[in-house]
């Protein structure tokens, strides 16, 4: 269970990101939803600002407004025209959210702050802690109305590694950009917040970092009680028959695991023939696909509002990721699952897995053996596979469980002294119901 600070001490914290974070639509909205939550789940009184909106609320003249999560958390997504234009802008042409950047620092800088955000400034004078999730949000620490406010840099991997120095001319430019701008953030704040462990000795080694906490990639454990029940309709809907073995893999459109998926879509119809005759079925969920796809053997459903009902059709999980940053919170789900894994070594970083033992690894040129073996386990010893999800579960417990993770992060605000408030509360902004958020 998690712990909570002494009623009182340190409680409010502004946790601002740079997108939507609910409903969850990709691993890093899954990291962001489930810090916040397990920061609320301890203690903290968490709101949420939200700098950009999702497309389809701008194009139907949905306005700014405040969302509840199921968790009862407020997040206020601001959906102005400057936010919606850059921001889909970028996107367009393929550039990370570096308008973000020196957006806030203008903002910041303003006379008044006149250009940041009324809500948001009356949010950074209510809060005690203010979260920047992601190093480009940065600049919202040297608004004068979050003085005296922990400053927290929460990081999700190594934002300038997604800038490969072989790729195009575009993104060998854009590494440097992206570096510094990672390496600003983290000398500006009080906490710097990383997901692995390779990350934080690269920022400790090349910032002035003043106090760097770990905090893996975890999930809300909690998240996949009850949902037997969806296994046998989402299956039927999927046309799947009883004896069909369903490998999954969740994706956004995030670059690698686009990468991922079209290599499982290689494989599939290279093997349809094989695939069919052992029962088997490759089943990617997400956007990661722009429509759905239905092959002999493989499924993609395109975007889906909520996941966890497809991990109660897979009888096991499947992870071709190669390229990368981070950790995948896919395997967190995975393992919190308790699913047979099949994974690249590469998908397997930053968790403690053995081939073999608690995990089924493979290369390039060897996922049909592998898929052979798992199937052939199904019918012959379902107990192992059983075992080897437990170990899983068991070694990994502590770094998937969002609010174990959390713990240090949690201890940090708690333990620093409140700051002493000049402006006042802000005043309360007005939810929507529960039933709106998702």
């Amino acid at each position: 269970m998690a712990s909570r600070p002494p009623p009182g001490v340190f409680p409010k914290v502004l946790f601002v990101s740079g997108l939507q974070i609910h409903p969850t639509l990709s691993g890093g909205n899954l990291r962001s939803y489930a810090l916040a939550g397990s920061l609320q789940r301890q203690g903290l009184d968490v709101f949420v600002y939200s700098l950009v909106g999702r497309k389809k609320d701008y194009l139907g003249g949905r306005p700014s407004a405040v969302q509840v999560w199921p968790g009862g958390i407020p997040e206020y997504v601001d959906r102005g025209l400057l936010g919606f234009g850059a921001q889909f802008g970028s996107y367009r042409v393929g550039l990370p959210p570096l308008w973000l950047t020196a957006w806030l620092r203008a903002a910041a800088r303003s006379p008044g702050e006149v250009l940041l955000p009324p809500r948001l400034r009356e949010r950074l004078a209510w809060c005690d802690a203010v979260v920047a999730d992601f190093p480009f949000v940065h600049p919202v620490f040297s608004a004068p109305s979050a003085e005296g406010a922990l400053r927290i840099l929460s990081t999700h991997n190594l934002e300038h590694q997604l800038f490969d120095d072989q790729a195009r001319w575009k993104n060998r430019r854009l590494r440097p950009i992206v570096r510094a701008v990672e390496l600003e953030g983290a000398a500006a704040c009080d906490v710097l917040v990383s997901c692995c462990a390779g990350d934080k000795q690269f920022f400790e080694a090349n910032a002035d970092v003043r106090r760097s906490i770990l905090v893996p990639n975890g999930i809300d454990v909690r998240r996949f009680r009850g949902i037997e029940k969806e296994r046998i309709p989402v299956r039927r809907a999927l046309g799947l028959a009883d004896d069909v073995k369903v490998f999954l893999f969740t994706a956004s459109k995030y670059g690698p695991n686009r990468e991922a998926v079209d290599y499982l879509a290689a494989f599939a119809r290279a093997h349809a023939g094989w695939l069919e005759s052992e029962r088997i079925h490759i089943l990617v969920v997400g956007n990661v696909v722009a429509a759905p796809v239905r092959r002999p053997g493989f499924t993609a459903t395109g975007k889906v509002e909520v996941v966890e009902p497809y991990f109660a059709a897979a009888d096991a999980a499947l992870n071709p990721m190669a390229t990368g940053a981070g950790t995948n919170v896919k395997m967190c789900e995975f393992i919190a699952r308790r699913l047979p894994i099949v994974s690249t070594p590469f998908g397997t970083r930053g968790f403690t897995l053995e081939d073999g033992e608690s995990v089924f690894l493979f290369g390039p040129d060897a996922l049909a053996p592998v898929l052979a073996r798992v199937r052939r386990l199904f019918d012959e010893d379902p107990g192992r596979l059983r075992q080897m999800a437990e170990a899983a579960f068991a070694r990994n417990q502590r770094a998937i469980d969002m609010d174990t993770c959390a713990q240090r992060l949690v201890t940090a605000i708690a333990g620093t002294p409140r700051r002493r408030r000049t402006l006042g509360r802000a005043p309360r902004l007005e939810a929507r119901s529960p039933s709106e958020s998702v």
